[in-house]
């Protein structure tokens, strides 16, 4: 679909050039925001990779297993049900690495989890509870410091590009407690 969308949108600027007879400014507009593209990625693959370095380093260095630990009472109030430690220990990890702006490890401890979760749900088409909870929550949780959201703020030219933390923290609270709320209220629906 998004090929379309593209297509149509330059087929469109092409024809609109060709009417107005402004096919140079739009060869000139294609370059430069190309060139921009390029210097736009290649910011974020710097702060990416240091983010991704400290995360490595947290987790080495045992500072997220025992952030873990302080997290452990908060994930049982969300999934008492789970016995499973290794589990828990899963989704903590996935709740670490999203807190801390990691999304890329996220996504592996929460591929993870969920593959437990399915063996543990003994590969049922239906979603368990626990992993339409932890899927819920696990998309809703911000990172303490949205350091990419920062970073795309500061490359554009944000006067203030840190005014995004509070807010963001505030709206990702709020969001994991209307989540929760809907999954507790469909969990005893079914």
């Amino acid at each position: 679909m998004m090929n379309k969308i593209w297509g149509f949108i330059f087929i469109s600027a092409f024809v609109f050039s060709l009417c107005t007879g402004n096919l140079q400014t739009l060869n000139d507009a294609m370059i430069n925001s190309s060139g921009s593209a390029v210097q736009f990625i290649l910011g974020l693959a710097g702060i990416m990779a240091m983010w991704s370095g400290l995360m490595e380093i947290a987790e080495k260095t045992g500072l997220i297993n025992s952030l873990s630990k302080l997290l452990l009472p908060f994930t049982k109030l969300l999934f008492p049900q789970q016995h499973d430690s290794e589990i828990l220990s899963s989704i903590i990890m996935s709740f670490m690495a999203n807190l801390f702006g990691a999304g890329n490890s996220s996504t592996v401890f929460a591929l993870r989890t969920m593959e437990k979760l399915d063996v543990q749900n003994k590969h049922r088409p239906r979603a368990s509870n626990d992993m339409c909870t932890f899927a819920v929550v696990n998309m809703a949780i911000a990172p303490l410091f949205p350091v990419v959201i920062v970073q795309i703020r500061q490359l554009l030219g944000s006067g203030d590009p840190y005014s995004i933390v509070v807010p963001s923290i505030i709206t990702a609270a709020v969001t994991i407690l209307v989540s929760l709320v809907a999954c507790r209220i469909l969990e005893r629906s079914s």
